[in-house]
């Protein structure tokens, strides 16, 4: 289970960097992540405000003096980079550049050296409750169950995984309001563990009203 979690994980990162290194046709064809799994894969999460912009530092690029607010998770180089308060993106939204709009408060998960399309970035004002607690730390509770990204229907008729969640981007409920957490359930061996999508009372209204 674990070398397939893993292998999974490895293969939505290398279509991110195939996206973000191929041709400027293709630049912006990125795998559909649900934000937990951004969490996972990013190498910071932080809740920033957008100060000013610039596009003399870095030719072809914008970048961002940000203030960072909260570090929510990051690797060593990434907090190394994060002390400078500047974030780059391609100048070309056709090379993945992405636009943040001026004092505005962001969640950002990120891999370095540059953010793009295929990273994840929302205005706080704009999440729900839910992607909040996640981002703050309720995604790290799920570190062990792995969200699969469907890109047809035949896949949800597929056969579920223990350590694993089924979800296609059209699924608001599922994105928005809930995570793919760890959840016991009782069965004639036993208990055991299973990830299952949480069952918030956010989520059980959006499902109620879907």
């Amino acid at each position: 289970m674990d070398f397939r979690k893993h292998l999974g994980l490895w293969m939505l990162l290398l279509v991110a960097i195939l996206a973000f290194y191929g041709r400027p046709a293709d630049a912006c064809s990125c795998m559909p992540s649900h934000p937990q799994t951004h969490y996972a894969t990013a190498d910071y999460v932080v809740q920033l405000r957008v100060l000013r912009q610039s596009e003399t530092i870095e030719p072809g690029k914008i970048t961002y003096k940000v203030q960072i607010k909260r570090t929510y998770r990051a690797t060593p180089e990434a907090r190394r980079m994060l002390r400078d308060g500047r974030l780059s993106t391609p100048r070309d939204e056709g090379m993945c550049g992405i636009r943040l709009r001026l004092g505005r408060v962001y969640i950002v998960a990120g891999r370095i050296p540059s953010l793009n399309l295929c990273s994840y970035y929302k205005e706080y004002t704009a999440m729900t409750k839910t992607e909040r607690h996640g981002f703050s730390g309720g995604y790290a509770k799920g570190a062990n169950c792995t969200v699969i990204p469907c890109l047809n229907e035949g896949c949800h008729r597929g056969p579920i995984y223990d350590d694993e969640c089924k979800w296609s981007r059209s699924e608001k409920c599922e994105t928005e309001y809930s995570a793919c957490m760890p959840r016991k359930e009782l069965t004639v061996n036993g208990w055991i563990s299973r990830c299952r999508w949480k069952h918030t009372q956010l989520y059980k209204k959006c499902k109620s009203n879907s």
